[in-house]
C-alpha cells in the first residue's frame, strides 16, 4: 500500500513538475510574442504548451511537444508563394534552384516559381532564414513558414527571426526591378549573376533587364561583365577586350580572346599571350594561340613555334594545332619534329595538322611513325594525315609526290617521267628509279 502510494505521490510530483515546465515555457512564448508586436489571442499548457497570436494578418502559433518545439506563421503572402518549397537539401531530392550563395544553396532544397524565388531571397533574407535554420528544422511549404524540432528555450530568440522573414515576404513587390536590385546589390558575386542570368532568360526585354545590364557592364566581378558584353551587342565589344587583356579571371579572359578572335589584333593577341604565358594563364594562353593560328599573320609561326618547343601539355598541343591552322608551309618542320618527339598525345596533333598544312617532305616520316607505331593514336592519325597530302598533290607535275593506287606509304621513281615521284604498287617501302637518264 505504501508503495502504491508512494508511486502515485512521485508521479504527482512529476506531474507537477512537468506543468510547471510547460508554464515557464509558455510565459516565455507570451513575453517574447509581446516583445515582438504580436497580440496574444490564445494559450493553453494542458498536456503540451501552445500559443496563437497575430499582427495585422499575420498570424503566428507556437506549440511544442515531446519532439520539441515549432513556431509556424501564415500571412497573405502572394498567391505564387504556395508553390515555393524551401526546406534542408538532401542528397534523394536535388535543389531545383541554385541562388548562387554557397552557404546557403549547399543547406536548402530550393524549388518553386523562379522569378518569385530569386526576387525574394535577397541577401537579408537570406541571412535570417540560415539563422533560424540553426535552430531547429527550417521548412517553406504549402504557404506556411516554419522552424521545427527547436529546443524550447530557443524559440525567443527564433520567433523575431522569422516575423522578420514573414513580413519580408508580405511586402509588394515588383518582381523585375526587385530581380534588378539583387543583380546590381547583392553582396555575393554568384547571386548578382544568377538574377542577371534570370532576367536575360525570362525577361528579355523588360526595362528592368535593360537597367540591369548597364549597370553590369561595370560590375566588379569579370564573370558577369562578360556575360553582360554579349548581350549589349556592339556596345560589349571594348569590354570584351578589356577583359581580355585584365587577365583577372583565366576563364573569362581566355572566352573573351575566344569571341573577339579574328577581330583582335595580331600585336595585342601576341601581347595577351606573353603576359598570359609569364603569369601562367593556361586558358587565356591557349585562346591566343588559337586565335594567332586563325589570324594568318606572316609572324605567326615563329611565335607559334617557340610556344611548341618551350612549353608542355596543353600548351604545346594548342601550339601544334594552331601550327595547322595557319596554312602556312613553314609551319611543316616544326611539326615534323614535334610529330617525331616522345609525347604521344602531340604527335597525334602534329599528325593531324601535317594533314593539313604537310608536303610530300612529310611523307616520309609520317610513314616511318605510322609503321612504328602500328597499332597506336599517332599511327591511326599518320594514315589518315598521309591520305589528306595524297589528296592535295594527286597529279602533281613531273618531280612532286603523288601516291599511286595500291597501298599508302610505297615509294617509286615512276617510268614515265624522270624524276617522277609516286607511291607504286610496288611491295611497301620499294624504291625504283625509271628508265629515262635522271639529272644528277
Amino acid at each position: 500500500m505504501w508503495e502504491a502510494v508512494l508511486i502515485i505521490l512521485g508521479g504527482s510530483a512529476a506531474f507537477g513538475a512537468g506543468t510547471l515546465s510547460r508554464r515557464k515555457s509558455l510565459r516565455a512564448w507570451r513575453d517574447a510574442a509581446v516583445s515582438c508586436g504580436l497580440q496574444v489571442v490564445e494559450t493553453s499548457s494542458l498536456w503540451y504548451p501552445r500559443l496563437k497570436a497575430r499582427t495585422g494578418l499575420m498570424e503566428v502559433r507556437i506549440s511544442s511537444s515531446g519532439d520539441g518545439a515549432q513556431v509556424v506563421i501564415v500571412a497573405p503572402w502572394p498567391p505564387e508563394f504556395r508553390g515555393v518549397t524551401i526546406r534542408p537539401e538532401t542528397v534523394i531530392q536535388p535543389a531545383e534552384w541554385k541562388v548562387g550563395d554557397r552557404r546557403f544553396d549547399d543547406i536548402f532544397f530550393i524549388g518553386g516559381p523562379a522569378k518569385l524565388i530569386f526576387a525574394l531571397l535577397d541577401a537579408e533574407t537570406r541571412r535570417l532564414l540560415f539563422h533560424a535554420g540553426l535552430n531547429g528544422k527550417l521548412d517553406i511549404s504549402h504557404g506556411e513558414l516554419r522552424v521545427a524540432l527547436m529546443p524550447d528555450e530557443t524559440v525567443p530568440d527564433t520567433l523575431p527571426l522569422l516575423l522578420d522573414v514573414g513580413r519580408r515576404f508580405a511586402q509588394p513587390m515588383d518582381i523585375p526591378q526587385r530581380l534588378a536590385e539583387n543583380a546590381h546589390q547583392d553582396p555575393i558575386p554568384g547571386v548578382r549573376l544568377q538574377n542577371l542570368l534570370l532576367l536575360i532568360r525570362e525577361l528579355p526585354n523588360d526595362p528592368a533587364t535593360v537597367e540591369a545590364l548597364r549597370k553590369a557592364c561595370s560590375d566588379p566581378s569579370p564573370e558577369i561583365r562578360l556575360r553582360a558584353a554579349k548581350e549589349v551587342g556592339a556596345e560589349g565589344r571594348g569590354l570584351f577586350l578589356e577583359l581580355a587583356e585584365g587577365l583577372e579571371d583565366d576563364a573569362v579572359s581566355a572566352e573573351a580572346v575566344s569571341i573577339l578572335e579574328r577581330e583582335l589584333p595580331f600585336e595585342r593577341a601576341k601581347a595577351i599571350l606573353d603576359r598570359a604565358l609569364s603569369q601562367r594563364r593556361v586558358r587565356t594562353a591557349r585562346a591566343c594561340l588559337e586565335a594567332i593560328g586563325r589570324g594568318g599573320d606572316a609572324a605567326a609561326v615563329d611565335i607559334l613555334t617557340k610556344v611548341l618547343e618551350n612549353e608542355y601539355g596543353e600548351l604545346a598541343l594548342t601550339a601544334a594545332w594552331a601550327l595547322g591552322a595557319t596554312g602556312s608551309p613553314a609551319a611543316e618542320p616544326p611539326l615534323i619534329a614535334a610529330f617525331q618527339g616522345e609525347a604521344e598525345d602531340l604527335r597525334v596533333i602534329a599528325a593531324n595538322a601535317l594533314g593539313r598544312v604537310g608536303s610530300v617532305a612529310a611523307v616520309l616520316p609520317l610513314k616511318e611513325m605510322a609503321d612504328r607505331f602500328l597499332l597506336g593514336e599517332a599511327s591511326k592519325a599518320a594514315r589518315q594525315a598521309i591520305a589528306q597530302i595524297q589528296s592535295r598533290v594527286q597529279g602533281a607535275s613531273p618531280g612532286q609526290l603523288s601516291l599511286a593506287g595500291a597501298e599508302t606509304g610505297q615509294l617509286s621513281l615512276a617510268e614515265a617521267e624522270a624524276g617522277q615521284l609516286s607511291f607504286a604498287s610496288d611491295p611497301a617501302g620499294q624504291l625504283s628509279i625509271g628508265d629515262d637518264d635522271v639529272e644528277d
